[in-house]
């Protein structure tokens, strides 16, 4: 004869480990992306700065800084979702500890968005960079020489 509470309990130790992965994925999505897209952004902010008087790249240039300007906006909006799903995901798991007698993710104590705040100074940072560059560019194209870079 078929036990439906085994069924059920096997069914929510199913999806706590699958929830358990998923937030684990999306952790991980979230410094890939900003990894790669900090690296992406320090390199074209390298070529900005290294041709940011040649006239003859004055467009390209100004395409770079706005490029630069998305990529890091981008990237942070898809931060943001990232950990939402991620903390989303935790919190299900605690849900189904409470259910299961579980305690692996109810016990954990750490303080609250402390990691969430240096991202963004790290994001704000490289925005206000960009845009100093873009304004230094577009004021070079008015005759203007701004001594700030």
């Amino acid at each position: 004869m078929v036990d439906y509470n085994d069924i059920k309990i096997e069914s929510k130790h199913l999806e706590y480990e699958m929830a358990q992965s998923s937030a684990q994925h999306h952790d991980s999505l979230v410094w890939s992306v900003s990894t790669l897209t900090w690296g992406v952004s320090a390199v074209l902010l390298g070529f900005v700065l290294n041709n940011i008087n040649e006239n003859s790249l004055g467009v390209v240039i100004l395409l770079f800084c706005l490029i630069g300007i998305f990529l890091i906006l981008c990237s942070w909006m898809f931060a943001r979702q990232f950990r939402s799903i991620r903390n989303q995901k935790y919190e299900r798991c605690k849900e189904l500890e409470e259910e299961l007698g579980l305690t692996q993710h109810r016990n954990i104590k750490h303080k609250n968005g402390s990691q969430s705040l240096m991202y963004s100074i790290i994001m704000a940072l490289f925005i206000a960079t960009w845009v100093v560059v873009f304004v230094k560019v577009v004021a070079s194209y008015f005759g203007y020489d701004l001594a700030v870079i």
